[in-house]
């Protein structure tokens, strides 16, 4: 008898496909942000409140931060190189803007966000999971 041998593409880690559905979740929520803070933004401009201009600034960011999550989620499953780093940049980068949040008085609901982050940035450094990026 003999068997055709084929080669099979490796599966993704269990915890990459649940890191894959929170970036996922988090660049929607991040979308509907942005977009609810620019339409904020915008009314006070058109009321003359200059200072709604840094509102605005950091929606767009919001708009960029999430297409950049939309991107890593759709090639995560790929092994990208460039995925691991740019999710851990901006998961870091999330941990600190919530610890400086709760600082100035934010809300204590922020801890949700950075459990949620940290425990991306957990998954991502553990050995199978870095290995899939580096196939």
């Amino acid at each position: 008898m003999t068997e055709e041998v084929r080669d099979k593409a490796p599966e993704m880690p269990r915890q990459l496909k649940t890191v894959r559905v929170f970036l996922w979740i988090q660049a929607v929520l991040n979308l509907l942000a942005s977009a609810l803070v620019t339409a904020l933004a915008i009314n006070e401009l058109d009321h003359g409140n200059e200072e709604a201009g840094l509102a605005l600034a950091l929606a767009l960011l919001g708009f960029a931060v999430s297409l950049t999550l939309i991107a890593c989620a759709i090639r995560i499953s790929r092994g990208s190189s460039w995925v691991r780093p740019t999710v851990i940049g901006v998961e870091g980068l999330s941990v600190v803007l919530g610890v400086i949040s709760l600082i100035s008085g934010g809300a204590v609901t922020q801890l949700i966000g950075m459990g949620i982050a940290i425990g991306i940035i957990v998954v991502l450094n553990k050995p199978e999971e870095r290995a899939w990026f580096t196939r």
